[in-house]
């Protein structure tokens, strides 16, 4: 499933967006991201538009996103991706430190050309409910999310996840999956580690490991801040201690707030 993108963590978007959206502009931003493909066997460029919308209603309590990506990869008939994901969430607000928040989310992803159909990660509907509780030493919050892919087949899978936000930047979420079909066996673990350097900067770390945890994907990632402007950076080791080579395909972007 691809990665949430501008965001601390997906566990904290899901339980706290209300709280972490800019109380100015419309909730609108345009971007580019630039990808290299894998660097390690054959570089090939790419460049992907997106369109962003993130916006609260009923005083917090509706919480509305979407993100629409087109990408223009620079090889032999220059094949096109679109990426489009929709989320919708409501909150309900237990006591000033708790909330309990319900969210439906929305992922396709397919090819344009050369010909229309699934691309490899293909569509998935997941609903999920999640928890969060704020402390004197930090936030707490629990996810549980029922993933049902359904191009090109249909999947279905169960993930659970917690996580824990310091006061002073410094957070993780650890998160184990569940397939449920085609076949019921364990799928994979991700951990995502994370510091906030004031409003300006955020470093991600994020691991994902198989189920026998001998195969792993290491992505580290930046963030910068500069008014309306965000900055990011990152790589995708994959397939560290598989079969085959290792891949490395480092992405750059930028993005614009209205």
């Amino acid at each position: 499933m691809k990665k949430l993108l501008f965001v601390l963590f997906a566990l904290l978007l899901a339980c706290g967006f209300a709280a972490a959206q800019e109380e100015e502009g419309v909730g609108l931003s345009a971007g580019i991201e630039l990808g290299f493909g894998d660097v390690a066997d054959k570089a090939v460029f790419g460049i992907t538009p997106q369109l962003i919308y993130e916006h609260s209603f009923l005083e917090d309590a509706l919480d509305v996103s979407g993100e629409v990506d087109y990408t223009f990869s620079f090889e032999d008939g220059v094949p096109q991706e679109m990426y489009a994901e929709e989320n919708i969430g409501y909150n309900l607000f237990l006591n000033d430190a708790s909330t309990l928040t319900f969210s439906l989310h929305n992922e396709n992803n397919f090819s344009t050309v050369p010909e229309v159909g699934a691309a490899e990660d293909g569509s998935i509907f997941e609903p999920s409910i999640a928890y969060s509780l704020a402390l004197n030493a930090g936030d707490l919050g629990f996810v549980l999310g029922f993933p049902i892919g359904y191009q090109p087949e249909t999947t279905f899978g169960v993930y659970a996840t917690a996580g824990f936000t310091s006061p002073f930047g410094l957070g993780f979420e650890i998160t184990a999956n569940l397939d449920i079909s085609p076949e019921v066996g364990y799928a994979e673990t991700n951990l995502l580690l994370a510091y906030a350097f004031g409003h300006w900067l955020t470093a991600e770390l994020g691991v994902d490991a198989d189920a026998e945890f001998k195969v792993y994907t290491i992505s580290p990632y930046l963030e910068c801040y500069f008014g309306s402007w965000t900055v990011w950076a990152g790589v995708d080791i994959d397939n560290i201690g598989g079969e085959g080579s290792v891949t490395v395909e480092p992405y750059i972007g930028v993005k614009y707030s209205f």
